[in-house]
C-alpha cells in the first residue's frame, strides 16, 4: 500500500511511526510544507524512507512567512536529496495573498521553477482555481523535458477536487491525481474520477494533527496510529475499487 500524501512530521512519534508503517507494508510520500517540518524529516534516518519519499515545500497558508534563507534551505534540501519532491504548494482562497499575481502565486511559481529545474515531482494544493494552477504550470513549462536517465517528473494533484476539464487539460503534464475521501463528496469530481486513467490514480490520507484529534489517537501508540492510517487508506481505495 502507498499513502500518496502523509504529513508525517505533524503526527506523534514520527520516526517510530515511520518504522511501524514500514513494518506493516505501508509506504508514503512524507509531505513537509513548513520549514520546521523540513527539519524533522531531515533528522530522521534515511532507512525509514525505504520505498517512501520525502517532499519539501511551502504551503500557501504560510506564504507570507517565507524568507530568502528558507528558499536557500529548500534548494539545498532538493540538492542533497535527489529523490525528494517539491510541495505541497499551490493556491488557497482561504488565506492571505490569494489574489491573481499575489504572494501565494509568487511563492507557488518559485516552487514550480525549482521542481522544473531539479526535475522533481510537484505536489499541488488547490482550494480555489484549478484553471489558474494549470495556467501557471503552462507558463512555467512544467514538467518540461525529462532529464536523461531519469523518469519524467509528475504534477501531483493532491486531494484532487477538480472536474473533467482539469483531468483533460493536465494530460500533457504527466499528471497524478491523488484521491482523498473528500474527493468523492463533490459531484463534478465524482463525474471526473472515472475519466482518470488507472495509472494516474493514487490514494492518500492527508493525515496530520487533525486526523489524530478526529480519531482520538493523541495518546495512542504508533501501532494504533499506523493501523488507523491503513484502515483509512483502505476505505478510500474501496470507494473506487469495491
Amino acid at each position: 500500500m502507498y499513502d500518496f500524501h502523509l504529513h508525517l512530521a505533524r503526527l506523534p512519534q514520527p520516526a517510530t511511526l515511520a518504522r511501524t508503517l514500514l513494518k506493516k507494508g505501508l509506504h508514503f510520500n512524507a509531505i513537509a510544507c513548513e520549514p520546521w517540518e523540513w527539519e524533522i524529516l531531515q533528522k530522521m534516518d534515511s532507512s525509514l524512507f525505504e520505498g517512501s519519499t520525502r517532499n519539501y515545500g511551502i504551503h500557501p497558508m504560510v506564504a507570507g512567512n517565507v524568507t530568502e534563507a528558507d528558499w536557500e534551505r529548500l534548494e539545498s534540501l532538493l540538492d542533497n536529496y535527489p529523490d525528494a519532491g517539491v510541495g505541497e504548494c499551490g493556491l488557497d482562497k482561504r488565506y492571505d495573498g490569494y489574489a491573481e499575481g499575489g504572494l501565494q502565486e509568487q511563492v507557488f511559481k518559485r516552487q514550480v521553477m525549482l521542481a522544473s529545474e531539479f526535475r522533481r515531482d510537484l505536489h499541488v494544493h488547490c482550494v480555489g482555481d484549478y484553471n489558474r494552477i494549470l495556467q501557471i504550470l503552462k507558463e512555467c513549462d512544467f514538467p518540461g523535458k525529462p532529464k536523461r536517465g531519469h523518469a519524467p517528473a509528475h504534477i501531483v494533484f493532491h486531494r484532487f477536487g477538480g472536474d473533467n476539464s482539469v483531468v483533460l487539460a493536465a494530460q500533457k503534464m504527466n499528471p497524478i491525481f491523488s484521491l482523498h475521501q473528500d474527493s468523492f463528496h463533490k459531484k463534478c469530481t465524482l463525474d471526473a474520477i472515472p475519466k482518470i486513467p488507472a495509472e494516474q490514480m493514487h490514494f492518500e490520507t492527508d493525515a496530520d494533527e487533525t486526523f489524530v484529534a478526529a480519531n482520538m489517537l493523541k495518546n495512542e501508540s504508533a501501532d494504533k496510529i499506523a493501523e488507523a492510517l491503513i484502515e483509512h487508506l483502505k476505505e478510500t481505495e474501496h470507494l473506487i475499487r469495491p
